[in-house]
């Protein structure tokens, strides 16, 4: 009785929370500063697609003005060439499957363990994942280095995969907790008393139900692994392994120079699966936060 008392409270006080933020939404003010927003964050892509069909000089001259074409598709080209991107595209999305589904499976099982589990381990390991957010892992880099070296692992896309893991996990165990609290224990209860272990439980009730969260989490964690050019740099040997910063890097001169054509060619092709994923998992994106956020 009175835990269904309390599911009816919840569930008005969410109904009502949807209300509000509705009412916000709706507000003249607030669709003038979304606006203002969007317009502000479209700037880089707007210099992205306009400066892709430039020349060199033409971008130093005019970098804001639109192209007049005569370059056409060639600056895409010759970077898709020169960033060998079949190969970088393989290599960082090797790369990033293996941290994104270890990442997502072990982070979700331990966020589960340490909000359902009662225990005193269970509340210092989530304290210990918090802290490890706002650890930088420069300071790790000569143990690091190490430690892959003697187990093998340097120079090897698996290797930089395990760091990938245990550098984003942290932040993943926080987001899934929070998440996992807002789920109704009663949903567990009624599946333990059907005989349901505790693994098969996880998988079949909880982790379908953690879609929004999960969903924002690849967003995020593909993005950041996508983008990062120091990992890459320290571990794997860019001749090997090349992956699409590193193509990009190598727009660069020794000197400071750089083709701003080819550069803002590789930025396009570097963009192209960004945003792809993005608009696949776009409506999970501000749930899944919101979420995590507020249930936390």
């Amino acid at each position: 009785m009175y835990s269904n008392s309390t599911t009816q409270k919840t569930e008005a006080n969410r109904i009502k929370h949807k209300k509000n933020r509705l009412k916000m939404l709706k507000k003249p003010s607030f669709e003038i500063v979304v606006i203002i927003f969007v317009l502000l964050f479209s700037i880089p892509i707007y210099l992205i697609i306009i400066n892709t069909f430039k020349t060199h000089d033409r971008i130093l001259k005019a970098p804001l003005s639109l192209p007049d074409f005569s370059v056409g598709f060639q600056n895409i080209v010759e970077a898709f060439q020169r960033m060998d991107i079949v190969k970088s595209y393989l290599v960082t999305f090797s790369i990033s499957a293996i941290a994104l589904v270890s990442m997502i499976v072990l982070s979700s099982l331990a966020a589960y363990a340490i909000v359902r589990m009662s225990g005193k381990i269970f509340k210092a390991a989530y304290w210990v994942f918090l802290s490890c957010i706002l650890m930088p892992v420069q300071a790790a880099f000569i143990p690091l280095i190490f430690i892959l070296k003697h187990f093998d692992l340097y120079n090897n896309i698996f290797g930089i995969s395990l760091v990938y893991i245990a550098i984003l996990s942290p932040f993943c165990i926080f987001m899934y907790s929070g998440f996992i609290r807002g789920i109704p224990i009663e949903l567990e209860e009624a599946a333990i008393m059907e005989g349901c272990s505790t693994l098969r439980l996880f998988f079949q009730i909880i982790f379908p139900l953690l879609k929004p969260i999960t969903a924002t989490l690849i967003i995020m964690q593909f993005i950041y692994i996508w983008n990062d050019l120091l990992l890459p740099l320290v571990i794997l040997n860019g001749s090997d392994y090349p992956t699409v910063s590193i193509g990009l890097y190598k727009f660069f001169g020794s000197k400071g120079n750089v083709d701003l054509n080819l550069l803002f060619g590789g930025i396009a092709l570097v963009l192209l699966p960004v945003v792809t994923v993005f608009l696949f998992l776009q409506k999970y994106l501000i749930k899944g936060l919101a979420s995590g956020s507020i249930k936390g």
